[in-house]
């Protein structure tokens, strides 16, 4: 991957694919053709370049970016067995020059000085390219993205450095918990199988032996980046016809090899095998029980979709669920269920269940019970109703999707194209119409412990064996004969009472703007935004309640309100279950300034959805005994924190450090240790007291019917004497203290985050933090990634806190010393001052236009402008014109004032803070805030 990671994507779960991907269609297609949801404005042309290359033309006006995904039906799984990780490889130097633009870093430059971002990802059988930019300048990022796939360079000064960025991307997640795991699959599976091989790759697997590694990148190239296994997605702004031209003119140079999609025919475990129990040790505190069970190959079964009908079921949370039932046993936290590794010579499905401690002592039991839910669904689940009712729900999905970002819809498309006719590439996931119950049953007759493979992964398993590259203990042996247990209480689902009736629009006029969230009732106990919407027009609505209460002052309370709210939630599970499954989510978190809730989705069931969470909040009284199982679910949880990758605890870091009501994981799982209950129930009969409300109502809801709700939420939940709302604020840091803040992170990598916090918090200061940032970040990345390849993670990263700005420089590196990165900081520091000063003036106006894109996007959904609006709420810009306001700092900032900036803020002043990986202590954020200014947000309306 580049960069940070943008997409991840599961190693083994990847989709099925076709291995013919040029005859779903004609040479061109009309817009007609193609099946797309209601509220789907874009116009869409499929065409077939005389290279065979498929490509997807979507011309959307609304599009504020414009985007393209190059899709290659090639991945990890076609490695050669003497090269594991060449495909993730190739995919890091296609990015390093290509014969028209050879400089390493100009098509990231390019990308980034106009308002864009680039990545790639590498799966089991595709690798994914894609960027998105300003529309004015698409055709010429077009013209540098199509040479990857024309004549990159491989660059062999490039290839030589380059393989140390991957070798770093496997080092820093050698302690991720899911791809030790993967490891030991590879270890387990049949050794012909592509799941047995390493896809990320590493030093040792791309070993250059006189110059053999350049030659078999070319060789790869070669034979899977033809022509007729790509698909191409370009989406813009720009008529059909315009984006056609831009296409043809330098796709159809793309070379066609006539390569053919390989199919390795092997199945995932060796045939004749006695099914195998592996156990695994973690990192983390965490206990899970996995079986996996291969099945033929599902990829010609879209319409079917037999396993996704079975996860449905056999994953079900609620009421009568295999969850439901090992949950009152105390046995399990969380379960889930579905399709797993998947390609044209097979497929696999896994159940997974998150054990509690004595889960893991009762594991077999619990794996019992498994095997009884799957005879359960094979017995008396497979029905006609239940396959209209998923296939419904998905429909209605699909019907009412709101968009995406452009970047994320072409790759998603991109990658659909191999996968499904072009006709069905919008609706394809969604399309669930043909019932066929013996498929059903012959998959999940295929479901038996004779033909699985159980993963029990605990802190607890006896291992005795270690794997070479992630160096995880681990023990193979032959799965025991599992006992039948009893399973009372064990039932399947019954209609889904969540699914809504109505999908009227309640405002059918369309507007040309978005338009603004009004104030519609303001009492001393609650306040109502509205947002009634015109412009998105989709049978959907947002809830946003904060719940202000002086309950949360301190961290003691702030753990005990964590459990509070683990508690609720733990109550709702199978109504919030079912309720997801018909289109409409909730959330609920514990605020700097009480709690809060959110539910979204469509609108005709969100006042019951609403009804119960509420009642959750009053209502909600558990025993000691699940008390103390929902406690240890938290403690493990926060303690596990030390174990996350370390440039992510190091980004986390600084906003623990300086938020005056946020606190580290390790403080509250303190607290949370010496809680008795006792004093905890006495804590939650006072959470509401003080209380006042925040609403937000948004999208399809009349003004009266959100009047209605917001009262009544206000009678349950409010105080008839509120309180003053809890400070919030950010602990300031003096120019030039440069607090140094070490973290003994235990990890071999080492990681640093030089923070430079804003000399005040006005709009200004951050439309200068912001330039200042867009202006250092590609630079940065070239420097210590691209040429010094001192890691995988190297950025330039936001770091804004509430409404102070402020920027991070960070790097993770598994080969170079802490004193290594700081000296390569400071001097990328003092170089980069020059070449700023030496800045033409035509290249600052490009940074300065790329901002500006980035800030004038409207938001593509109504679910991200409601989430606009609450976060402008939360901030007390109750106007909703700071976006305005930074827009026009940008717009007035001259290259002379930045240039300013720069010396005063990084030379003269230096950083504000250092956070790194270091062996050392430092006293705790409330310790730090308490001697210093804080800033505040402004006074509430």
């Amino acid at each position: 991957m580049k960069r940070l990671v943008v997409v991840f994507v599961c190693l083994f779960c990847v989709a099925g694919a076709y291995s013919e991907a040029t005859s779903f269609s004609p040479q061109s297609s009309s817009d007609s053709d193609i099946a797309r949801s209601e509220n789907d404005q874009s116009v869409y042309r499929h065409l077939t370049l005389p290279n065979s290359l498929q490509v997807l033309l979507v011309s959307d006006p609304d599009a504020d970016k414009a985007a393209a995904a190059l899709d290659v039906f090639v991945g990890s799984s076609h490695d050669p067995v003497r090269r594991q990780g060449l495909a993730h490889f190739l995919e890091h130097m296609l990015f390093l020059g290509t014969d028209k633009y050879p400089e390493p870093d100009e098509y990231q430059a390019f990308i980034g000085q106009h308002g864009g971002q680039h990545n790639a990802y590498t799966s089991f059988e595709h690798t994914n390219y894609f960027f998105d930019i300003d529309p004015a300048h698409f055709e010429p990022a077009l013209d540098r993205f199509s040479r990857f796939f024309v004549e990159p360079l491989f660059n062999a000064d490039y290839v030589e450095r380059e393989k140390n960025a991957v070798h770093s991307e496997y080092k820093a997640r050698i302690k991720d918990d899911y791809r030790r795991q993967m490891d030991v699959y590879s270890q387990v599976v049949n050794p012909a199988h592509p799941a047995a091989k390493f896809s990320v790759g590493n030093l040792d697997t791309l070993a250059d032996e006189k110059g053999q590694l350049r030659e078999d990148l070319f060789s790869f190239y070669k034979a899977h980046y033809s022509a007729n296994r790509m698909a191409l997605v370009v989406l813009a702004p720009q008529p059909l016809e315009q984006l056609e031209a831009m296409v043809r003119d330098r796709f159809a140079n793309v070379p066609n090899h006539a390569s053919q999609q390989p199919k390795h025919g092997k199945p995932l475990l060796e045939p004749g095998e006695p099914p195998k129990l592996v156990s695994v040790q973690p990192v983390r505190e965490m206990r899970e029980l996995s079986i996996t069970f291969p099945l033929p190959a599902v990829d010609r079964y879209q319409r079917e979709q037999p396993l996704g009908y079975l996860g449905n079921l056999i994953g079900h949370e609620g009421k009568g669920s295999l969850l439901w039932l090992l949950k009152n046993r105390g046995w399990a936290e969380n379960l889930r269920a579905g399709q797993g590794i998947s390609d044209t010579s097979g497929s696999s499905f896994s159940v997974t269940v998150g054990l509690t401690p004595d889960g893991y002592a009762n594991w077999q039991q619990v794996l019992s019970l498994v095997f009884r839910q799957i005879d359960l669904v094979a017995d008396e689940g497979i029905a006609q109703w239940r396959f209209d009712e998923q296939g419904a729900l998905a429909d209605m999905q699909f019907r009412y999707m709101e968009q995406d970002d452009p970047v994320h819809r072409v790759s998603r498309l991109a990658n659909r194209l191999h996968q499904y006719p072009y006709t069905e590439v919008l609706r394809g996931p969604y399309r669930m119409d043909l019932y066929d119950a013996g498929l059903i049953a012959d998959m999940a007759s295929r479901m038996t412990a004779d033909n699985a493979m159980v993963l029990l992964a605990a802190p607890e398993v006896e291992t005795d064996a270690v794997t070479a590259l992630y160096q995880v203990p681990y023990k193979v042996e032959p799965l025991p004969e599992i006992q039948p247990v009893a399973a009372t209480g064990l039932a399947l689902p019954g209609k889904n009472p969540f699914i809504p009736e109505r999908f009227s629009l309640k405002h059918p006029n369309k507007a040309s703007e978005p338009g603004l969230a009004e104030l519609l009732v303001k009492q001393p106990d609650y306040r109502l935004w509205h947002y009634a919407d015109h412009y998105y027009r989709a049978p959907k609505a947002q809830l946003y309640v904060a719940v202000k209460t002086p309950a949360v002052e301190g961290v003691r309370h702030a753990a005990m309100m964590d459990l509070y709210l683990r508690a609720v939630e733990y109550s709702l599970n199978e109504t919030s279950y079912e309720a997801a499954l018909a289109g409409l989510r909730y959330g609920i978190n514990r605020r700097p300034d009480g709690l809060g809730f959110m539910i979204s989705g469509f609108d005709d069931k969100l006042s019951v959805l609403s009804a119960a969470v509420v009642e959750a909040l009053l209502t909600t009284e558990l025993t000691d005994e699940r008390l103390e199982l929902l406690r240890q679910e938290l403690i493990r949880k926060w303690r596990n924190s030390t174990q996350d990758t370390p440039y992510i605890q190091l980004m986390r870091e600084v906003g623990l450090l300086l938020n005056t009501t946020a606190w580290q994981p390790a403080r509250l799982a303190d607290e949370l240790e010496k809680l008795d209950f006792s004093t905890f129930r006495q804590y939650v009969k006072t959470i509401f007291n003080g209380a006042s409300l925040e609403l937000l109502a948004s999208g399809n809801l009349q003004a009266e019917e959100v009047k209605v709700l917001a009262q009544s939420l206000s009678e349950q939940l409010a105080s008839s004497n509120p309180a003053d709302w809890l400070p919030r604020g950010i602990a300031r840091v003096a120019p030039g203290e440069k607090i140094k803040a070490p973290m003994s992170i235990p990890h071999k990598d080492a990681g640093i985050l030089r923070y430079y916090q804003g000399r005040d918090d006005s709009v200004a200061e951050a439309a200068r933090f912001m330039f200042l940032r867009q202006l250092i970040k590609s630079p940065f990345f070239h420097e210590l990634r691209t040429e010094q390849q001192l890691g995988y993670v190297v950025a330039a990263v936001d770091q804004g806190l509430e409404r102070v700005p402020g920027f991070g420089l960070l790097v993770q590196s598994p080969s170079a010393p802490l004193s290594r990165l700081e000296q390569a900081i400071d001097q990328f520091l003092d170089s980069y001052a020059e070449q700023l000063a030496a800045m033409p003036a035509d290249e600052f106006e490009r940074h300065r236009a790329s901002i500006l894109t980035g800030l004038t996007e409207k938001p593509k959904s109504l679910a991200e402008q409601s989430g606009r609006f609450w976060a402008s709420i939360d901030l007390r810009d109750y106007q909703f014109d700071m976006r305005q306001q930074l827009i026009v700092e940008v717009q007035s900032l001259t290259h002379a004032q930045m240039l300013e900036v720069y010396r005063d803020v990084v030379v003269a002043a230096g950083f504000s803070m250092q956070v790194d990986t270091s062996a050392g202590d430092f006293m705790s954020g409330s310790g730090l805030a308490k001697e210093r200014d804080i800033y505040r947000l402004p006074e509430k309306m």
